[in-house]
């Protein structure tokens, strides 16, 4: 029994470390899968560099020759640009980023963070250390506009007053503008959804502007920084709050290795993290079901948890989201520390039909990392 697994992850481009991380998840995946006798995973590599119209051609190129599942995506806009191709060819997506929420589509498989996993966490964590003045920045397309959307609602209900918005083109480095809103707004959080090279730059340059913040914990906050990235970022980092399902700190010797010999950072992150235990559930799913039809996949991947070096995930069989473990850390001297972990794995709410607060910060579920 063997399985083409189509690989698209933008390697190179605005996001290319994100990209990197999570093919060095597959690829370390495959690899010890193979090792261990695991049904043959052929990978069929394809890099978009970003580029959003590559996704459409790689993904029709792909199913063109007959590829039935394909791992990847980065953005949500990359997804949804592949989204209406698996439709007409029944194919099947195994997303493993952190999104936006608001959807469920019966040719996708949600493995990454769904709000209630991010938004919600990090939101009620500003509440909860008593910030009331909050800046909202992100990259001007669909995960900037959303996370910062439900950012706002949230942080609105617990009181927290929005003092300023702003979006910037995706790839963009120049924030002279926003910084100068930061800056004379008297914030004291930072709420950021801009990735790649706009983060990095964005980040160095507050850090610039007002030194004194650096060190701050939550100063800034993210819903996706993860150290796929962190070390462009420098002291700019220190004090910045992530959310995230795995940080390297929580990282098993199978992780380790896979960034080691895939990532050229040799880091583990969430990106590389979800793509390997991707990997692990569609060679299970593979075994299970006794043949690649994605449907019959998606349905032995959802009849039991299956173990994977994130511990074991279980996929919802309606809203086809995973449930995952969520996680708070702080950035310190070029390395994330976990200051909040729930014990266990919790069902994703990507419409956030749920309006109490996320259980995280329920006690007694709840456990504080000294």
């Amino acid at each position: 029994m063997s399985l083409r697994l189509g690989l698209i992850f933008s390697t190179t481009g605005s996001y290319a470390a994100l990209g990197q991380s999570a093919l060095a998840g597959a690829l370390g995946a495959i690899e010890t899968l193979q090792k261990a006798g695991a049904p043959e995973i052929t990978p069929v590599i394809a890099d978009p560099g970003g580029d959003i119209a590559e996704y459409e051609r790689l993904t029709r190129s792909l199913l063109d020759d007959g590829v039935r599942h394909i791992l990847g995506a980065i953005t949500s806009s990359s997804r949804k640009e592949m989204i209406p191709l698996l439709e007409q060819r029944g194919g099947l997506l195994w997303y493993p980023c952190p999104y936006e929420g608001f959807e469920s589509n019966d040719h996708v498989v949600y493995l990454g963070a769904a709000p209630n996993h991010h938004v919600v966490p990090v939101t009620d964590w500003i509440a909860a250390q008593g910030m009331r003045r909050a800046f909202l920045v992100g990259s001007n397309y669909v995960w900037g506009w959303e996370t910062l959307r439900l950012a706002r609602d949230c942080l609105q209900t617990h009181g927290v007053k929005i003092v300023g918005e702003r979006y910037v083109p995706l790839g963009s480095t120049r924030h002279d503008h926003v910084l100068d809103e930061v800056c004379s707004r008297d914030v004291e959080c930072v709420v950021d959804s801009l990735i790649g090279p706009s983060n990095t730059t964005f980040l160095q340059g507050l850090a610039a502007r007002d030194p004194a913040r650096v060190g701050r914990p939550g100063h800034v906050v993210s819903f996706n920084q993860t150290e796929a990235d962190l070390d462009d970022l420098g002291a700019a980092a220190n004090g910045l709050l992530s959310a995230g399902s795995l940080f390297e700190e929580d990282a098993g010797a199978q992780l380790k290795t896979a960034a080691r010999r895939h990532a050229p950072n040799g880091r583990v992150s969430s990106f590389l993290s979800t793509a390997y235990a991707a990997v692990e559930i569609i060679a299970e799913a593979l075994v299970r079901a006794g043949t690649e039809d994605p449907k019959a996949m998606f349905k032995s991947a959802c009849s039991a948890p299956v173990a994977t070096a994130m511990g074991p995930v279980s996929i919802d069989p309606v809203l086809r989201h995973a449930e995952l473990r969520p996680c708070l850390s702080l950035a310190e001297d070029g390395h994330f520390r976990v200051v909040e972990r729930m014990d266990r794995p919790i069902p994703a709410d990507p419409y956030l039909t749920s309006r109490v607060a996320n259980p995280i910060h329920r006690k007694p579920v709840l456990r504080i990392i000294q």
